[in-house]
């Protein structure tokens, strides 16, 4: 991946939506040159997929968290499968630090979150959870 393919990525991650002209005329190159390179980068599995984000006023009827999780092992693999399959988690990252994995989770309201939370705490591989209730998402300039 060279430096466009960086500029392209970053643009596509502050507005998945934006059209290949836009994107093409922010970066300086052509509309065929950007479709080439999206295509390109979907092939290869940089760009695994595109997502919906609500505005803040639609995102206020659903509760999201950042659910901070410790392994009681060195390999959270299975760990991972066993989240993956909780449909309310958007997203599971991997940490240095304390804590082994951050997972996003996504309901539509506190009863769903104590629920999934408690599916979370109950997976054999996890040996502590922390959660923090989302309340403001501030987006950069």
């Amino acid at each position: 991946m060279d430096d466009l393919d960086q500029k392209l990525l970053h643009l596509l991650t502050r507005d998945a939506r934006a059209s290949a002209t836009d994107l093409a005329r922010a970066l300086g190159v052509s509309r065929g040159t950007v479709q080439n390179r999206i295509d390109r980068l979907l092939k290869k599995n940089v760009i695994s997929r595109f997502t919906v984000e609500l505005s803040p006023g639609e995102g206020d009827a659903q509760v999201s968290a950042f659910t901070l999780i410790r392994l009681n092992a060195d390999d959270g693999r299975v760990a991972i499968r066993s989240l993956q399959r909780i449909s309310e988690i958007l997203d599971i990252h991997t940490l240095s630090g304390t804590f082994d994995l951050v997972a996003e989770v996504r309901v539509a309201s506190l009863a769903k979150l104590d629920a999934v939370l408690d599916r979370i705490r109950a997976l054999p591989e996890v040996a502590e959870t922390q959660s923090h209730i989302r309340l403001t998402t501030i987006r950069p300039r």
